[in-house]
């Protein structure tokens, strides 16, 4: 009778167990998902840690999707006034996450806190058409009086071939902070999520042909979407993330 009584409680004591691993959703499911927004186009994983945490992993990459524009030199050379060139995206990386769901019974509504880390290369950005090639020796000789392309408050100054590659470049390890809606791990097989953010990157650095450009008030009208990102030491972050439950 001892040894049935004892079975008995030993097997509600597990059933209990399990009903409140369930309950606490320690990692039980497991959610895919794909996202589309300002930091490109991703995939990533989720599970549960607790009824009111979540936690994701992934990988982002912006779409190559190049643009062109000119750029004013910063005192006209020979006649040339600006110079053609073309900008292409560079952002990728990995991502980790968390979701805090302050109301999980009421509202998917959360709050999430983690890092972007990868390329620190944001934009690049390289001119279409050659520049006189005499422009690098000239730099070289008037230390004082240098000619290129001024990006915003950079000056650009093209190698002895008439070639300028310029990047922007940001810290590898980025800080974000958002809220949203929707869960990472949904309730039913399908669900959405929407995060709106921002990630802390720092003040951007401008390299040109391997070599880090300082600031010089240049003041330069061209550039498009990279003179503002140099600007901006906080990018602002809006995902559309639509997942499926594993299990």
């Amino acid at each position: 009778m001892k040894k049935t009584i004892l079975a008995f409680v030993a097997a509600f004591m597990m059933l209990t167990t399990a009903s409140a691993q369930k309950d606490l959703r320690l990692l039980n499911h497991l959610s895919i998902g794909a996202e589309v927004g300002t930091m490109g186009w991703g995939v990533d994983a989720s599970m549960p840690v607790t009824p009111f945490f979540d936690v994701q992993a992934g990988f982002n990459m912006f779409p190559k999707v190049n643009f062109n524009t000119k750029i004013s030199m910063n005192k006209p050379y020979e006649g040339i006034k600006k110079v053609p060139v073309r900008g292409t995206p560079l952002m990728k990386g990995g991502k980790v996450l968390v979701n805090f769901m302050p109301v999980p019974m009421i509202t998917s509504f959360h709050v999430t806190a983690g890092a972007y880390f990868g390329s620190e290369e944001v934009i690049g950005l390289y001119n279409t058409e050659l520049m006189p090639a005499e422009i690098a020796a000239y730099n070289k000789a008037n230390p004082d009086d240098k000619r290129g392309l001024a990006l915003g408050d950079y000056l650009l100054e093209p190698d002895e071939n008439g070639n300028i590659d310029s990047k922007l470049k940001v810290k590898p390890v980025k800080t974000y902070l958002g809220i949203g809606i929707g869960r990472a791990v949904p309730k039913n097989r399908v669900g959405f999520k929407m995060d709106l953010g921002c990630v802390l990157w720092g003040k951007p650095s401008v390299y040109c042909n391997d070599v880090k450009v300082e600031d010089t008030n240049q003041d330069g009208d061209g550039g498009g979407i990279m003179k503002v990102a140099t600007k901006l030491k906080v990018y602002p972050v809006l995902n559309f993330r639509i997942c499926g439950r594993i299990f």
